[in-house]
């Protein structure tokens, strides 16, 4: 390819006119038409002239408001005048001269006459469009879909009826305009990436219009006709889901870490029948893939499992229906009311329009067809938003399920025990699981910390492993890894490598740059400094004096050593300019031509470079003249307003004495400021090259990108290992905590845990009561607690249902000592609610929810049920709650269970199923009042062995606020069926001694009596 012919100095110079006998220039123009577009020729000054009635020029300013000149703000130049004091209103002297002529040229810079003109009349708007318009038009047709932000000078404009959305979004004013598509609402450039974040938050599709050609390139290079409107672009394309922080990178800042935490996922479900779903999903922020292939019933649960993990912001759902199968929507809606739906057809399936052939097999051969059409919509949708090619990185595609490596919680489970959101506040934290185990230091390794809480393992040798790395950090202390840990620190939460290195792979496909100078400094910087760290202490890695016994922390070392080793990054490094991160200037010109480090290479930047410096040294020669011709030795050029190489002189005789080819650019009350045409002629020149210079630094930026780009597992392998040993450093910090132990794993099931506290509790509040776990596959497999309300039976299972967890974490546990068994699923039904959204009653849930257990389970499963049969009436309840217990009892997965429940008469369990099941209670203190009164009640919160009858309901209505009345009615009635009941079990028992004492029944039928 032929590259383009920069201009020379002389295109400037060779076609000026002809200079009269005093020196000065003929700029007499060759037509009428070239006189009317030169624009100072216009005015003509009349001296005699005072009132203008209905002047042209007006006219003309209001039609300007739509046309070509509200692209750029720009200030027309006006010669240099002198100020008479006779002229009254020097503003009422000019007017509009359209076949004006010029005056001869003069030797004094004095007032010449000017030609009178007859006023007209002011013109009304035409239905003619301007070019502006007709562009805003073209560009509102093409992208119907979406809002558009048009750039038009130094402001983003909304026009139509979307410029109604946008002002409410932004609070700003909305213009209206007698054409309506023509209603308008602004605001400044620099506010595009805050604005933009709000818009997106309304959940639209928003398209960023920007001017794609520089004024001054096209005045230089003669690109297109001096009135064409600016050429525009549709550069960017973003949802909620899709935009990270792009338009933030002109700033060369880094973004605001809490700000930009957006790591939401896109998925596509793919409904191929109403039980058979795949589904694929993709996180742009990592470039992270998860698929899986499910059966589900009505009740949705495993796809809300899958929802409540991934936490999608935009969900394109596919089927051969012309709509999306509406249970399917009441579970996205529940889970997400602000969730962003759309529903598309399956169709044909090609790869090849968008990935190469060898991805194209790759994933032609490697899954289902339900999966590749989830692929494919997913590519085809980011396409547009320019990240498709996150489906070229293979090695970040990972299945949802892998029964073989950990579990998978379900949905329930995640809520009822507060694994990432707490139902007290669910924007806070504060109280879960992931909180109390979450001191990452970096942004990677929480989000690795979020995987390792939602997935424990199930391999014993991957726990034992964990174990021995936390065993290892926390024991003793080490230098490497004490100063690996202060690296991770200085990374902080506000640099995010993994996020930086798919943007990294994202620019190399694009056009528009995804990431800023900086950042790639900052990334480039700290990981050489992590490595130079690393390769400091490569004997003592390398050498037995490491002191550490785990394989896992070993690993993680030498696999950074041998990266160090690889010499990659110091390459990189030595591209860049070593004081790049010490350039705080805000200049977009000093930010791209400054990066390089131009002594190795970029031949290209280093002619552009010479080509100013070649101008810079021409102004400096034009100075020198200027000089003499003003006779001011000391003269030198100054810049005001933003513009620079400005003659500053005196006002009055001074610059009454100036030649006419220095033009005015402007001034105050005592100086006017002047560019003659030399000077003006060069620093368009110098704007040129300067242009040029930052699009040959952009362009050797983006060959710097596919370089970064072509190493990106080498890079993503470094970022894994500091992800790991960041998540081991949290766990670790979590497990020093008072008084925690390392559990000591069994392949037996079992919880064998002596004076446990709940991790959580114990962490927000002094004095919880400690209580021991006992629950074995052959003895005590199902434990039946029953106790007074508020008493601390739902705080107890949870409990024992989050040491399984943490076990499989890698957690040490709060207690003082611990036996535990390896599970491959824990259950939880627990809690009364509805579901108005699915069409669901409270016990419609209930039972819902013990279906999905029943065909779940496992012969590794903990199940914890929580007052079975409460949501309909009590010989209903009862009996289904005995069914479903003595089902589970009975079950060849036989699970371990705990089973919380008001129903007493369930207690003859122990009695059927001896040896398997066991009563317990939570304790209490029962303290009798004279005359018949409310008795009080103290919580000791301990377990302890039996059965109670009673639940005390009546103690939590106290403690509600109940007015005292109403709770001595209750008491009363409450005795009174009380001795009902006693009278009816005792006339039972009668009747069943009989039976016995006749032989007609076996003595066994008498333990149900017997507490």
């Amino acid at each position: 390819m032929t590259p383009k012919r920069q201009p020379s100095i002389s295109q400037f110079f060779s076609s000026q006119k002809p200079k009269g006998s005093d020196g000065e220039d003929l700029l007499m123009p060759s037509s009428p038409k070239q006189r009317f577009s030169n624009g100072i020729e216009k005015f003509q000054f009349v001296k005699d002239q005072h009132t203008v009635e209905n002047p042209t020029w007006q006219s003309q300013s209001e039609e300007a408001l739509h046309t070509t000149a509200s692209d750029t703000p720009i200030t027309s130049p006006s010669p240099a005048t002198p100020v008479s004091s006779s002229n009254s209103n020097i503003l009422e002297s000019f007017q509009y001269s359209k076949n004006s002529a010029i005056n001869p040229p003069r030797t004094k810079r004095d007032a010449p006459n000017l030609i009178t003109k007859e006023s007209k009349a002011k013109k009304s708007r035409t239905t003619k469009l301007t070019p502006l318009e007709n562009q805003i038009l073209e560009l509102t047709e093409l992208h119907l879909d979406k809002i558009l932000l048009i750039q038009v000078g130094y402001k983003y404009k909304v026009f139509g009826e979307n410029a109604r959305h946008v002002s409410k979004c932004l609070n700003i004013m909305y213009i209206p305009s007698s054409d309506s598509r023509f209603s308008y609402c602004s605001f400044p450039d620099t506010r595009l990436h805050i604005n933009l974040q709000r818009i997106l938050n309304s959940g639209v599709k928003v398209g960023i219009v920007k001017q794609v050609e520089s004024a001054i390139v096209k005045e230089i290079d003669k690109v297109g006709k001096s009135g064409d409107v600016m050429k525009r672009e549709v550069t960017g394309v973003y949802t909620k889901g899709t935009y990270m922080s792009d338009e933030f990178v002109g700033s060369n800042l880094i973004p605001n870490s809490v700000e930009e935490e957006h790591n939401n996922y896109i998925i596509c479900i793919n409904e191929v029948t109403d039980r058979e779903f795949a589904v694929v999903a993709v996180q742009p922020l990592t470039g992270e893939i998860i698929y899986d292939v499910f059966t589900d019933d009505i009740s949705r649960e495993e796809m809300e499992t899958r929802l409540l993990y991934l936490r999608p912001s935009e969900v394109i759902v596919i089927n051969n229906d012309d709509e999306i199968n509406a249970t399917t929507m009441k579970c996205l809606k529940l889970v997400n009311h602000e969730l962003k739906i759309e529903h598309k057809k399956t169709g044909h399936v090609d790869f090849s329009d968008y990935l190469i052939s060898d991805m194209v097999d790759y994933y032609m051969q490697n899954f289902p067809s339900s999966i590749q059409e989830c692929f494919y919509k997913l590519i085809v949708y980011l396409a547009e938003f320019k990240l498709s090619n996150v489906f070229t990185i293979s090695q970040n595609i990972t299945t949802f399920k892998d029964a073989r490596k950990y579990m998978i919680l379900p949905a329930n489970t995640l809520t009822a025990l507060e694994i990432f959101t707490n139902s007290t506040d669910p924007k806070s934290p504060r109280g879960t699981l992931e909180w109390l185990l979450n001191h990452t230091r970096t942004r990677f390794g929480s989000r690795l910390l979020h995987k390792w809480i939602s997935k424990p393992l199930i391999d014993k040798e991957k726990i034992e492993e964990r174990y021995d790395a936390v065993q290892g950090l926390g024991s003793e202390f080490n230098h490497v890894v004490d100063s690996l840990m202060k690296q991770l620190e200085k990374i902080g939460k506000t640099l995010d490598m993994e996020e930086l290195l798919i943007k990294i792979h994202y620019s190399t496909s694009t056009q528009s740059t995804r990431i800023n100078r900086k950042q790639v400094f900052l990334l480039l910087q700290s990981l050489n400094d992590l490595l130079q760290l690393v390769k400091s202490f490569a004997k003592t890695i390398r050498s037995s004096s490491l002191n550490l016994a785990s394989p896992l922390i070993v690993n993680m070392l030498n696999g950074l050593l041998d990266s160090a080793d690889a010499g990659i990054v110091e390459n990189f490094i030595n591209m860049m300019n070593p004081s790049y991160l010490f350039n705080e200037s805000k200049d977009l010109f000093e930010q791209k031509s400054s990066f390089f480090n131009l002594q190795n290479g970029y031949d290209v930047i280093n002619h552009e470079f010479a080509e100013i410096k070649n101008v810079e040294q021409l102004l400096e020669e034009e100075l020198v003249r200027v000089r003499q011709l003003l006779q001011r030795p000391q003269l030198n050029y100054v810049t005001s307003n933003r513009e620079p190489y400005l003659i500053e002189v005196r006002n009055g005789k001074a610059v009454d004495s100036l030649p006419p080819s220095f033009i005015k650019i402007n001034g105050t009350a005592t100086v006017s400021r002047f560019r003659n045409k030399e000077i003006s002629n060069l620093y368009k020149l110098k704007q040129y090259h300067e242009e040029m210079l930052v699009q040959k630094c952009d362009e050797a930026f983006v060959e710097f990108l596919q370089s970064l780009d072509s190493q990106y597992g080498f890079f993503q392998k470094i970022v894994k290992h500091l992800a790991t040993l960041d998540c081991l450093l949290s766990i670790t910090a979590a497990s020093v905590l008072n008084n925690q132990v390392r559990p000591t794993l069994t392949d037996d099931l079992t919880i064998e845990v002596e004076q446990a506290r709940h991790p959580i509790i114990d962490q927000l509040r002094d004095g919880y009561v400690a209580n021991n776990i006992n629950i074995q596959y052959d003895i005590n497999r199902a434990l039946i607690i029953t106790g007074p309300n508020m008493g601390g039976k739902s705080s107890y299972v949870k409990m024992v249902a989050l040491f399984t967890i943490m076990t499989q974490i890698g957690c040490y546990l709060p207690c003082k000592s611990a036996i535990m068994g390896i599970f491959d699923s824990v259950f939880i039904r627990m809690g009364a609610s509805d579901n108005i959204l699915k069409g669901n009653s409270t016990f419609m849930t209930e039972m819902l929810e013990c279906s999905n257990i029943i065909q779940r389970l496992t012969t590794r499963s903990l199940v914890i049920l929580d007052e079975i049969g409460r949501g309909t009436g009590t010989t209903d309840g009862i009996a289904l709650a005995y069914a479903i217990l003595k089902y589970f009892i009975e079950s060849e997965s036989k699970p371990l269970l705990l089973f919380i429940t008001h129903y007493p008469s369930i207690h003859i369990l122990e009695h059927e199923y001896p040896g398997e099941v066991i009563n317990y209670h939570m304790g209490f203190e029962e303290i009798n009042k004279e005359n018949g009164k409310f008795p009080e009640v103290i919580f000791l919160y301990d377990l302890c062995r039996g059965v109670v009858n009673n639940s005390y309901g009546l103690n939590v209505a106290k403690l509600a606020g109940i007015p005292e009345q109403v709770i001595t009615n209750a008491y009363e009635v409450s005795e009174d069926l009380k001795h009902e009941i006693e009278l009816d079990d005792d006339i039972k028992l009668l009747k069943s001694v009989n039976e016995v004492i006749h032989g007609d029944a076996d003595t066994s039928n008498l333990f149900k009596y017997i507490n």
